[in-house]
């Protein structure tokens, strides 16, 4: 039987060179993750990118912060939001531009959507649970379907047919995709990842997302993504909108207060986001 990593080989024969993480949003994201670099020095970092700075300063100046005032520097927009949001909204970035040229405008669009719908879900999750950093839940579960963009960027014909099916037929999409392309988002999603240097517990988050059950360490981004990608699918923020028992609700100690009143914010947030980002 193959490995997790002998398939991820393999796609780099099938799909060609992965996206590299711009070189200002890499930079920013260790400087944020480095308590001795300052916020100014932060600032000029996502300054060199015009459009990552317009993406974090609308987000500051949203209704998700209410202000009078108008947040017009980067600096501010940091110290307003924190470290923890702000690499929030880089990885945003980074994965709506990925998405973009992702085949489709249908397929980026959905992958979009679900990417943020996942991502606030599992935020909002993580406010429930009280034990896990809502910021990173939210980049984790942001993440965990990166593999399909992959696969749409340099596969777009094929992968663009598998949905199809997905969408007219209710085809199974993981099987369809190891199936006609050898192998599956969660694959491409792994490679990318580790070029990428996320840590491990991100990287489970992403491999185990189909397969929750299997999954025998003690992470919790675990079963709270496979969660947060459910309640996507849930919600309509999919290909196809499906429903999914969330068995995982139980392993992490929430009851059905707890899911309605993660679900009732997240649409909210959701709402907001999709229309600033």
């Amino acid at each position: 039987m193959t490995t997790l990593m002998e398939r991820a080989r393999a796609l780099v024969d099938r799909v060609g060179e992965l996206p590299a993480v711009p070189a200002v949003v890499l930079k920013a994201m260790e400087m944020l993750n480095d308590p001795s670099v300052t916020v100014k020095r932060i600032q000029e970092q996502i300054l060199l990118d015009p459009a990552l700075t317009a993406c974090v300063l609308k987000v500051a100046n949203s209704a998700l912060y209410g202000l009078r005032k108008e947040v017009n520097t980067v600096s501010y927009a940091i110290n307003l939001m924190g470290y923890n949001t702000t690499k929030s909204i880089l990885m945003s970035h980074l994965t709506k531009s990925m998405y973009q040229a992702s085949g489709s405008a249908f397929i980026h669009n959905t992958l979009w959507k679900h990417a943020v719908a996942s991502g606030v879900f599992a935020r909002y999750l993580a406010d429930e649970l009280k034990t896990v950093n809502r910021e990173e839940a939210f980049i984790a579960a942001l993440l965990h379907d990166i593999g399909k963009g992959v696969l749409a960027r340099n596969l777009s014909q094929p992968f663009s047919q598998i949905v199809e099916k997905v969408v007219n037929e209710g085809a199974d999409e993981l099987h369809l995709e190891r199936q006609v392309l050898g192998v599956s988002h969660v694959e491409a999603g792994y490679l990318l990842m580790q070029q990428w240097r996320f840590s491990d517990a991100t990287i489970e988050a992403l491999v185990y997302h189909h397969n929750q059950p299997d999954y025998e360490g003690r992470n919790p981004l675990v079963p709270i993504v496979s969660l947060a990608n459910k309640m996507a699918h849930l919600h309509g923020y999919a290909f196809v909108q499906t429903a999914h028992e969330l068995v995982e609700a139980r392993g992490l100690g929430l009851d059905a207060e707890h899911l309605s009143r993660a679900a009732e914010k997240g649409e909210v947030e959701i709402n907001h986001l999709l229309e600033i980002l």
